[in-house]
């Protein structure tokens, strides 16, 4: 019987991959294979039919005459990587959509799938603070910071194989200003742009009439770039419906295999080996693995025990406790850890910091009130949790915008103080208590509800005994993460709730702060803060074209919200990650590179087929051991 040719390929790998590891069996992290999903192909290059001017062919030579700049940027991936072979990781719950735009778009997990499966018109290296090539190859802004134009690269396709033209860019604005996507701040973002024009079929422009100097970034790097051919066909009410767990064509790297997706269980992201991107200077060494694998695992203790197994290659250690205690390397129980079958490693590099802590929801009572606020800020004992819960880990947040230029260096460090705070909630008419000891008013007890997630309750049972003891009731409530997103993104339908945001390159603090956000479901502004002075200096820090002018703007709003406290502010890690892993990975100098995060391994690592085989080898034999990789990694300037 003769074999396909498929299956001579499929057995030639297998063969090949066996004799890395000296004739043992393959592991199952080497088992996988790229893909090719066009259904059709439109031959690489421009279309002869559009001009040198309008972006064919020759344009480049035209670029800097007609006022076109473009960087390709610096590649940190390793020139040596290899393709192939399978990550696996965590995510503590299965998205409610696998959409990347609209209505519950707002997961870690999508983030990434959108970064790997739509492409940006451009992307920003913070590293030499300039934009740098993506789709676009080419780029104008005129004289008045106000008209973009872009030239879109002739060679980009589409994962069904059709060209990736302007007339994509148009249909992508055009879907993140369709109010049946349910997802306001996009709409109010990208109403800021006029429609995009397709002045020919590979550049798109578009302008502002108001002056702010991040639009340009927005709409270059934010806005992910979807098929026209896809989009054309729909509303934004029906894209909701029709592509909730379905995704159309990507122009990136990796597609969402439909075969692999279980709901509520895992999904996984196939490598093309047909991408249209791969031999560009900026992808040597980059998009290595064959598949990335996300599982669902919602409780920490049962990810740590899976990744002790095998079954998931990387573990993010969220708690400090594990992090001192059970990821020791000295220690002869956590024996793969213990020889070197995983690696530990704390990563420092220059990504932006985020905020944690208790928000308040300003919009009712009794946080409507500024000296419950503070009272509830002051029973938060942070000094013990860092130091019993968190091992020194952390350090106590004072600033809304941290750990770098724009942080207000004056703000006050709110302190645990449990006299100061039952004088304040006297001050506000909670000082008499019943015969169990709750504060009454009105004759009402001082209660409470929090939902939280069951892991965190080791945290909020200080602060709930805290409270009691100040004469406040807070019933702690587990609630699922789905429940939660509802209750505060969308309805505004909680009292006290602990959130914690990413930080953001530049900070945008008219989503999270300016009283146009407050009243409107699905924005970042969850405390319901209104304040005409923050509005004045959002609308000034939107419009400044001074970079130092802009930093002292930020650092006087952060002063004042600091002041009006709609957080009682939590702690934050002074690292990028710390985290365990299998030691089969190639890794770049930087792992998440200059300034990136967890996303950027998905780009930046590779499988190393020997030590993978030999790792395999060894969780069956105990005499086998590695050594330790360097426990810190800094990024440098």
């Amino acid at each position: 019987m003769k074999r396909s040719l498929l299956s001579v390929l499929v057995l030639a790998l297998i063969i090949n991959l066996v004799s890395c590891g000296g004739g043992e069996s393959v592991p199952i992290s080497l088992r996988t294979k790229p893909v090719s999903v066009k259904i059709y192909d439109t031959p690489k290059g421009a279309d002869p039919a559009v001009s040198a001017e309008m972006g064919g062919k020759g344009f480049e030579a035209l670029a800097d005459k007609l006022g076109y700049e473009t960087y390709i940027g610096e590649n940190e991936a390793d020139p040596a990587a290899k393709k192939g072979g399978r990550i696996t990781t965590r995510i503590t719950e299965f998205p409610a959509s696998l959409r990347t735009v609209g209505k519950d778009s707002n997961y870690d997990v999508l983030s990434s799938i959108d970064g790997l499966v739509y492409e940006r018109l451009m992307s920003y290296e913070y590293k030499t603070s300039s934009f740098t090539r993506g789709l676009a190859t080419h780029w104008y802004i005129s004289e008045d910071q106000k008209t973009f134009r872009y030239r879109i690269n002739p060679d980009a396709r589409w994962s069904d194989g059709k060209p990736v033209t302007a007339e994509d860019v148009v249909a992508s604005w055009k879907l993140n200003v369709d109010e049946g996507i349910l997802e306001p701040y996009s709409n109010m973002l990208y109403s800021k742009y006029s429609e995009p024009k397709a002045i020919s079929k590979y550049i798109v422009e578009t302008s502002v009439t108001e002056d702010n100097w991040r639009l340009f970034f927005y709409f270059s790097v934010s806005m992910g770039i979807m098929p026209a051919h896809h989009l054309n066909d729909v509303t934004g009410a029906e894209y909701l419906k029709k592509y909730q767990f379905d995704m159309m064509p990507g122009s990136g790297p990796y597609v969402v295999d439909s075969a692999k997706v279980k709901k509520g269980k895992s999904l996984t992201l196939v490598r093309r080996n047909d991408w249209w991107g791969a031999n560009l200077a900026e992808s040597k060494g980059a998009y290595n693995f064959d598949e990335i694998k996300f599982i669902v695992v919602s409780d920490d203790r049962l990810t740590l025990e899976k990744f002790k197994k095998g079954e998931i290659d990387i573990n993010f250690v969220t708690r400090a406790q594990w992090w001192v205690e059970e990821f020791d390397e000295t220690r002869t129980d956590f024996d793969a850890l213990h020889r070197g079958l995983i690696q530990k490693q704390k990563t420092f590099n220059f990504h932006w910091k985020g905020i944690s802590g208790l928000a308040f929801n300003m919009r009712r009572a009794p946080f409507n009130d500024i000296k419950i606020r503070k009272a509830f800020a002051r029973l938060w004992n942070r000094d013990l949790l860092i130091d019993k819960l968190f091992f020194n880990e952390y350090g106590k947040l004072n600033s809304y915008f941290p750990g770098g230029i724009y942080q207000n260096q004056n703000n006050p460090m709110i302190e645990y103080d449990p006299e100061e705070a039952i004088a304040l909630l006297a001050e506000a008419g909670w000082k008499d208590r019943d015969n169990e000891g709750w504060l009454v008013k009105d004759g009402k007890i001082f209660e409470l509800e929090m939902g939280i997630d069951q892991s965190l309750e080791r945290i909020f049972t200080p602060y709930q005994e805290e409270l009691a003891k100040a004469g406040i009731k807070l019933n702690l409530r587990y609630v699922t993460s789905q429940t939660m997103f509802k209750n505060v993104m969308n309805e505004r339908d909680f009292d006290i709730h602990y959130q914690g945001w990413t930080g953001l390159m530049f900070p945008n603090p008219e989503s999270s702060f300016h009283s146009n956000m407050a009243d409107v479901g699905g924005t970042t502004n969850i405390t319901g803060l209104k304040d005409p002075r923050v509005d004045a200096l959002c609308d000034e820090y939107n419009e400044s074209t001074d970079a130092k002018r802009r930093v002292d703007i930020i650092r006087e709003m952060d002063g004042i919200i600091a002041d009006i406290e709609p957080y009682a502010l939590g702690w934050f890690a002074p690292y990028t990650q710390r985290y365990g892993y299998w030691n089969k990975f190639g890794i770049p100098a930087n792992p998440f590179g200059y300034s990136g995060d967890w996303k950027s391994l998905f780009s930046l690592w590779y499988i190393k087929p020997d030590m993978a085989v030999q790792v395999d080898k060894a969780m069956k034999d105990p005499s086998m051991t590695f050594p330790y990789n360097k426990h810190i990694v800094t990024a440098e300037k």
